[in-house]
């Protein structure tokens, strides 16, 4: 039977590795795609779902983070066969988060959205910007991409409209970075021409990958507390 200094010495091991995935996959964001560079990647996020695991963490939680690694492992790749699967597992994903965070608000959740400022505002905001974005990116977006693209921005702006009902502002910070990071990723795909300047290019996938990758970590550790 495991003592409690180990289950604590495996949860500081597991949240570090997950980390170091993540900055080394960083690093890695411009390789040509590879099984090495998918399972960095891959590795980061899923190494969050098994600390929630760990931790006993809700199981929409455990569950939505392994979706998110198991989108991570389709768009390490190319081409838009890759990019449904993972806007798909995404999709499931953002799901699983809007029924945890449904589960975990307080009585007065949707009371406090409209009655306290900065949420409102913050609201508000997110609401601007996933509307300009869908308008942005249909004239852009193939036909076959349409639907599937404008049923993912809905979902995570309502998946990021139930984090703001949430008391804890690491879950709210981390969805609003997630949804940032989705804006970027979407730009970069449709809306920057090829013709751009490389180095724009990197900035804009290297801040996919921190506000994505620290969204993740910020919403985990939300609901899931390592001994530090």
């Amino acid at each position: 039977m495991s003592s409690p200094t180990d289950a604590s010495s495996l949860d500081k091991t597991v949240l570090a590795v997950s980390l170091a995935s993540s900055v080394l996959y960083l690093f890695q964001v411009r390789f040509t795609p590879s099984y090495s560079r998918m399972l960095v990647k891959t590795a980061s996020t899923a190494l969050l779902s098994y600390l929630s695991h760990l931790l006993n963490g809700p199981q929409f939680l455990t569950g939505a983070l392994a979706l998110g690694s198991l989108g991570d492992a389709f768009l390490a790749w190319h081409g838009d066969t890759a990019f449904l699967c993972g806007l798909s597992s995404f999709l499931v994903a953002h799901i699983g988060y809007i029924l945890l965070f449904l589960q975990e608000q307080p009585a007065a959740g949707f009371q406090t959205l409209l009655q306290e400022g900065w949420r409102t505002a913050t609201a508000g905001g997110l609401v601007v910007l996933v509307s300009f974005m869908m308008a942005m990116l249909m004239p852009k977006v193939g036909k076959a991409l349409r639907v599937p693209v404008l049923v993912y921005s809905l979902t995570i702006c309502v998946m990021a409209l139930t984090a703001l009902t949430l008391e804890s502002g690491r879950v709210i910070v981390g969805a609003t970075m997630f949804t940032a990071s989705d804006s970027i990723l979407a730009a970069d795909k449709f809306l920057v021409p090829g013709t751009a300047a490389q180095e724009y290019r990197a900035l804009m996938q290297r801040a996919v990958w921190v506000l994505y990758y620290g969204g993740q970590a910020l919403i985990a550790l939300g609901f899931v507390e390592p001994a530090l």
